[in-house]
């Protein structure tokens, strides 16, 4: 569909939720929301908004966001990231629903490599049943800024590969996602957006 690289694209940045899991076992009276705003393009002539909302509580991080493109449909999509101190992983499922309806599901663990270095593998489902495995790293580069590298392989064998790159700093941030598709064509999505942190009250037992 003309809108896969873009959903794909939508559920990579969804799976890097992790870092923030593995960043900090945020306690109770830690417990953060983070809200991201902005604006995004693609190489083949897409572009819209979309926004998201980060909570994190007690070594879970929570995540739901959405996404309108240019001709006003709009998609959504959630996730969510539990942490395991003693093991130093982490188990993720997380769900998308495209502008027409179509939803699709990915299910993940990771693990914590080194410090800021995380391993993860999981299945992407998509809405006819079909299924995709992926591997990826995500490694924290410098303060605010993350690279993640990431195969995703279909039923069919043939291998995508996705480079994310995130930097934030001083409440503004970007983020380009770089997809090569089997054929060698590459598709890049470049985004920019504004970040807000707050602490917030620590859910009730």
């Amino acid at each position: 569909m003309k809108n896969e690289p873009l959903f794909k694209s939508i559920a990579a940045a969804a799976l890097a939720v992790v870092i923030l899991a593995f960043a900090s076992a945020a306690r109770a009276a830690d417990a953060k929301e983070t809200t991201r705003t902005g604006t995004y393009t693609t190489s083949t002539g897409g572009s819209g908004t979309a926004s998201s909302t980060t909570t994190r509580s007690q070594g879970t991080v929570n995540r739901q966001g959405s996404w309108t493109n240019a001709a006003g449909g709009t998609g959504t999509w959630k996730s969510q990231a539990t942490w395991n101190k003693a093991s130093q992983t982490a188990t993720i499922t997380g769900s998308a629903t495209r502008p027409n309806g179509a939803t699709s599901s990915w299910q993940a663990t990771a693990v914590r490599t080194a410090p800021g270095s995380i391993s993860e593998k999981g299945t992407i489902t998509t809405a006819n049943g079909k299924q995709s495995t992926f591997t990826a790293t995500d490694t924290r580069v410098a303060p605010g800024s993350w690279n993640k590298n990431e195969v995703i392989t279909p039923a069919s064998g043939k291998t995508i590969d996705r480079t994310v790159d995130t930097s934030v700093a001083n409440g503004s941030g970007t983020r380009t996602v770089t997809t090569t598709l089997p054929d060698g064509k590459t598709v890049t999505r470049n985004a920019t957006f504004t970040q807000d942190s707050a602490a917030v009250a620590a859910p009730t037992p």
